[in-house]
C-alpha cells in the first residue's frame, strides 16, 4: 500500500439471530476467500444477537480461518445502528459495511469500491441503488423516483459517516427504512452536502443515480453486473417472470427504459431526477 493511500475497515455483520446464520456466515466467508479484495484493509467481525454463548462460539469459528478483528455490540439497534456503533470506535478512513446475506460476486471488488469512492466529489459508493419509494409505510418518504443508495455495501469516510449518524435513532425497522430512503436519507445528507453518490458494477464502473437503471445491477435483468450480493437480490432472482416484472416496474418504473436517461440529461441531472 502506498504512502498516500487511505486505510479500509471492512465490517461483516455477523449476527445469530438471523435465519439459517451459519449458511451466511459460510457462504459471505466462501466469497471472501475466493475473490481477492484488491486493496489492503481490516476485515471487522461484528457479533451480536446470538442467542446463547455456544452459538456465538460456533459462529466466531467459522471465521477463524481468516484474519479479523471480533467488535461484540448490542443487538437492540438493527443493522444501521451496529454499523453506527462500530466505525464511532473504528480508526481507518474509509469504511464498508456488509450485512449478514452479503455474497461477494467479483474479484477486486473492494478495489473497485475505493478506486471510485476517491474520485473527486463523491462522498459514498455502493454495490446497489434503488428509485423505489415507500411512501406507503411514511408519508415523509419522498416520492418516486427516490433515488438512494441501499444501506449494505457501501463505502465511504468514516469520520463522515459517524458525523451524520451521531445522533441517529434506530431502534425498528421504519428508522431504519428512513435513513436509508427517507427525507434524511444517508444519500440526501450526502447530497445536500454537494457531494454524489455512484453505484459501482462488477465491471469497475461508477454508475450516477441517472445511470443506475441501466447498470445491470439491482433488479435489473438478470443482475449481470452486481458487485456484491444480498438476501434482496437472491429473492429477486429466484422469482418467475411476472413478479420479477412487478418488482422491476416498482423499483425503477420507466426509467428502466434506454431512452429516459437522454431526455433527462437534457433537462439537468438534479432538476430532472430529484433525490
Amino acid at each position: 500500500m502506498a504512502v498516500s493511500d487511505p486505510t479500509i475497515a471492512i465490517a461483516y455483520l455477523a449476527r445469530g439471530a438471523e435465519p439459517q446464520w451459519e449458511r451466511a456466515f459460510q457462504r459471505f466467508l466462501a466469497s471472501y476467500l475466493s475473490h481477492p479484495a484488491g486493496f489492503p484493509h481490516r476485515l471487522y467481525l461484528l457479533i451480536k444477537g446470538f442467542p446463547s454463548a455456544w452459538a456465538q462460539g460456533r459462529g466466531e469459528d467459522i471465521f477463524s480461518r481468516v484474519p479479523h478483528t471480533k467488535v461484540i455490540l448490542e443487538d437492540a439497534s438493527l443493522d444501521v445502528g451496529a454499523y453506527r456503533d462500530w466505525a464511532s470506535q473504528a480508526t481507518e478512513d474509509f469504511i464498508c459495511p456488509l450485512n449478514t446475506f452479503s455474497e461477494i460476486l467479483g474479484s477486486n471488488w473492494l478495489l473497485n469500491l475505493v478506486s471510485n469512492a476517491r474520485r473527486n466529489g463523491i462522498g459514498c459508493v455502493g454495490a446497489t441503488g434503488s428509485y423505489e419509494s415507500s411512501r406507503g409505510l411514511d408519508p415523509s418518504i419522498p416520492q418516486f423516483p427516490n433515488a438512494h443508495l441501499r444501506s449494505n455495501a457501501f463505502l465511504m469516510r468514516r469520520e463522515l459517516f459517524v458525523e451524520l449518524t451521531r445522533t441517529l435513532v434506530v431502534s425498528n425497522k421504519l428508522q431504519a427504512r428512513l435513513f436509508e430512503s427517507g427525507e434524511r436519507s444517508l444519500t440526501r445528507q450526502i447530497r445536500q452536502r454537494g457531494l454524489d453518490v455512484l453505484v459501482v458494477g462488477r465491471n469497475g464502473r461508477g454508475y450516477s443515480p441517472l445511470h443506475w437503471p441501466q447498470s445491470d445491477t439491482f433488479r435489473q435483468r438478470t443482475q449481470a453486473n452486481l458487485l456484491i450480493a444480498d438476501n434482496q437480490t437472491r429473492i429477486y432472482d429466484a422469482l418467475d417472470w411476472r413478479a420479477k416484472a412487478a418488482v422491476v416496474g416498482r423499483t425503477w418504473g420507466a426509467y428502466l427504459n434506454a431512452d429516459r436517461p437522454i431526455v433527462a440529461r437534457k433537462l439537468g441531472n438534479r432538476a430532472a431526477l430529484p433525490i
